[in-house]
């Protein structure tokens, strides 16, 4: 147990797996902005917002309430 703890750890993982989570971590977080680049975009345009406010519109007509202008 005490190669577990402490340096020893790093023993048990092969040497050219050093760093390769935090590799996996950065593309990651590089993928995430980049689609979230995307939707903010694609959510300013104008078509967007108009089929947007239908849906909530839609909905909130399901829902009973009227008279709800977006």
């Amino acid at each position: 147990m005490r190669r577990l703890y402490g340096n020893g750890i790093h023993r048990l993982r092969p040497r050219g797996e050093h760093g390769a989570i935090t590799a996996e971590y950065a593309v990651l977080i590089v993928g995430v902005c980049g689609f979230g680049g995307v939707m903010v975009a694609l959510l300013r345009s104008p078509a967007m917002q108009g089929a947007l406010k239908a849906i909530i519109n839609f909905g909130l007509k399901i829902a009973g309430v009227e008279g709800v202008h977006m």
